[in-house]
């Protein structure tokens, strides 16, 4: 059986995206938002490639590639980065994990951060490797308590390794890594140890409510408009994009911010926001909240606040704060 066969047995619902299929949800989407709110969700990011840098001067290649002090990272730690262009706009989201011997990278947009790598490497003495790995998301407040019947805990932002996978925690969970020719060897147990399987569908619903980035609110953006300042190390040197974040971080002066809409009706994706007639933004995620109804991110300018009325084709919304009442 592959991990397809197995989200089949579990009655799923695809979505297709690029050139992936995503496990849309599982016929249930309020019984997975709660598995995420209160219980262990398990989702399957596959879709998110994984990408190996190995070599002698690996460390030093994505340091000057992303806004992270991988230089200060430990073996066995991981972390949250970004790749920017040179006017600090985002390109790429990423995940790093240090394994000692080399660095994996995961990104939603891998195939394309791949590209850029080998643009980028000129007497770099680097490789970069696809690798057919799987990502898996265990999340919630009892995932770690799921986690823990597979095997011991890694420390928060470290990683455990085992010869089956690679387990990575943060403060809501932890990413999994696994071949994925051997990906469903792993899901099966986590669900027999009390993980329920959940959907893209309730995982961005999930998000949006709490005012979580991800691409769709990220790319071609400003990190600390996008709400992604978390991810910058002011700290380090050169990088692409460097020269930007630090006239941003010495003037501050950003026109834009991420806040949450509340719709009349379901909201379009990248559709601009007027208010009196004048751009005020973008709309990037739009979800339809069993609690909320339609709801979104958007990038929205700063002198918005909420309550405020905007409008988008023509239907008003009103202008929330983050994470969303």
């Amino acid at each position: 059986m592959h991990l397809q066969d197995l989200h089949e047995s579990l009655k799923v619902s695809w979505r297709d995206q690029d050139e992936f299929r995503i496990p849309w949800n599982y016929g249930d989407v309020e019984a997975e938002l709660e598995a995420l709110q209160q219980g262990a969700a398990l989702l399957d990011f596959s879709n998110h490639g994984l990408l190996e840098l190995r070599g002698p001067d690996g460390t030093e290649f994505l340091h000057n590639q992303c806004t992270s002090n991988i230089r200060a990272m430990l073996p066995d730690s991981w972390l949250e980065t970004l790749f920017l262009n040179a006017r600090g706009q985002i390109e790429h989201l990423g995940l790093v994990f240090n394994l000692g011997n080399s660095f994996w990278v995961s990104s939603p947009s891998a195939r394309a951060l791949a590209e850029r790598f080998r643009k980028f490497i000129v007497f770099d003495q680097v490789e970069i490797e696809a690798l057919p790995w799987s990502l898996l998301r265990l999340h919630g407040p009892e995932a770690e308590a799921v986690a823990q019947k597979l095997a011991p805990l890694p420390p928060r932002w470290g990683l455990g390794k085992t010869p089956q996978w690679v387990m990575a925690r943060d403060e809501f969970g932890l990413w999994l890594l696994t071949p994925s020719s051997q990906a469903h060897t792993l899901v099966q147990p986590i669900l027999e140890a009390g993980a329920s399987p959940v959907g893209h569908q309730a995982w961005h619903i999930w998000r949006v409510e709490r005012g979580i980035p991800d691409l769709p609110e990220a790319l071609g953006e400003l990190p600390q408009e996008a709400g992604l300042e978390g991810r910058v190390s002011y700290k380090k040197g050169c990088y692409l994009g460097q020269e930007i974040m630090a006239r941003l971080e010495a003037r501050g002066n950003t026109r834009y911010q991420l806040m949450g809409l509340l719709g009349q009706k379901e909201l379009p994706s990248g559709a601009d926001i007027f208010r009196e007639g004048r751009r005020v933004g973008r709309v990037g995620t739009a979800v339809e909240s069993p609690r909320l109804g339609a709801i979104a991110l958007a990038l929205l300018r700063k002198e918005l606040a909420p309550g405020d009325q905007v409008h988008i084709e023509g239907w008003s919304a009103t202008v929330s704060g983050l994470p969303m009442p």
